[in-house]
């Protein structure tokens, strides 16, 4: 069947996940790759280097008994987007530590519905992207809309031009264990299938409430930004329930390290950040948040910069806000915030507790933050 080209990103879309096997200028098959060529009944498939690994993986993507996708051992060049397979069960794909480069402006592991139908029952698969070395550049790494229990674990992503890993309407998903290196605009990315600034749909019926990344937890993850980085670090965009646990952003100056947007989505509520190391100094903010009647909280933050012009915290709408554990605030950190949100600061540095020298009422610019929503208490000594 014919494949349409999006000449945005130079991904391969198929219609209705249909055989790729037929693209223009994909060399034929050997031996072996004809004898992984009946995918009806086979629950394993094994990738070598010596393949070409797109056009074997693609003879599988409608396959619903695919179980288990392994690669040997080894240094593969991928130049084709490999169509993920929707069986509505586990997927699992392990690297088992090889490394794979992958050619200009290609996605590499992709699955995205066209309708609200197909992304209903498209949940209802589940994948293991698991023990990569490094899949190092393209345009973004895993590119997945509509997962639930999805997990991305033990990979070095490097130089990725979108993102390392851009997740749409992936439920419960788990990131963890992933480096990310020499990133030029974003590094993970979670989020709903419509877009909030351009109103841009992923598939049909794609709403801010209706396919989000809710409850997914980033965990032991670093991001390390490129010189001339445009992007974010950890991006999570109109989901709730998120975590951001362990993590690290350092690097060259990017964006943001965090940014959580919950404009125009009445159900994101909920954001958690602990532990969180931050050394370099982001161009737009550090941890910026922007709360729609939702609960933020940082448990732990350890901050290596301050900077006079550049907020290390930026509370950018009245939510509520919820600081604890916060042992260190160098010299010249401050926080831009809103004019009236509700803040709880506990078991923090007293530097965090200086509202008059480190707080800085963008709203009202001159006039201190609103007291009246504000409790603080056992503020540490040093």
């Amino acid at each position: 069947m014919a494949l349409l080209w999006a000449c945005a990103s130079g991904l391969q879309h198929k219609d209705a996940q249909s055989n790729p096997s037929t693209v223009s200028g994909v060399k034929q098959a050997n031996p072996v790759e004809t004898e992984l060529n009946n995918p009806s009944s086979q629950a394993e498939l094994i990738l070598a280097p010596e393949m070409n690994v797109g056009l074997v993986f693609n003879r599988h993507t409608d396959s619903k008994q695919i179980k288990r996708i392994l690669f040997e051992s080894g240094n593969y060049t991928v130049n084709d987007t490999l169509f993920l397979p929707r069986t509505g069960g586990l997927v699992i794909i392990d690297g088992q530590g090889s490394n794979i480069k992958v050619g200009a402006g290609v996605p590499l592991f992709y699955s995205m519905p066209t309708s609200k139908k197909q992304a209903m029952e498209w949940n209802k698969t589940r994948y293991i992207i698991q023990n990569f070395g490094k899949i190092e550049g393209g345009d973004r790494g895993v590119y997945i809309g509509s997962s639930f229990n999805t997990v991305i674990e033990n990979i070095e992503f490097i130089g990725q031009k979108s993102a390392a890993v851009d997740l749409v309407f992936c439920l419960m998903s788990t990131i963890e264990k992933v480096l990310v290196t020499n990133v030029y605009h974003d590094g993970i990315v979670l989020r709903s299938g419509l877009e909030e600034g351009s109103k841009k749909r992923m598939w049909d019926g794609a709403g801010f409430n209706n396919s989000q990344c809710n409850h997914t937890t980033i965990k032991s993850t670093r991001v390390y930004n490129r010189k001339g980085c445009t992007g974010t670090s950890f991006k999570i965009l109109q989901s709730t329930g998120v975590r951001l646990l362990d993590c690290i952003s350092e690097g060259w100056e990017n964006e943001r390290a965090v940014f959580f947007d919950a404009k125009d989505c009445s159900t994101a509520k909920l954001f958690f950040i602990q532990n969180f190391h931050l050394e370099h100094m982001p161009r737009g903010g550090a941890l910026c948040f922007r709360s729609n009647g939702s609960i933020v909280e940082v448990d732990g933050l350890f901050l290596q910069h301050g900077n006079t012009d550049i907020p290390a915290i930026w509370l950018m709408t009245n939510g509520n806000y919820v600081f604890k554990n916060i042992g260190w605030w160098p010299e010249r950190a401050w926080v831009k915030s809103s004019h009236s949100p509700s803040i709880v600061i506990e078991h923090c540095t007293k530097g965090f507790y200086d509202f008059k020298s480190n707080w800085r009422n963008a709203d009202r610019p001159g006039e201190p933050i609103y007291p009246h929503y504000i409790s603080t208490a056992h503020k540490l000594i040093r």
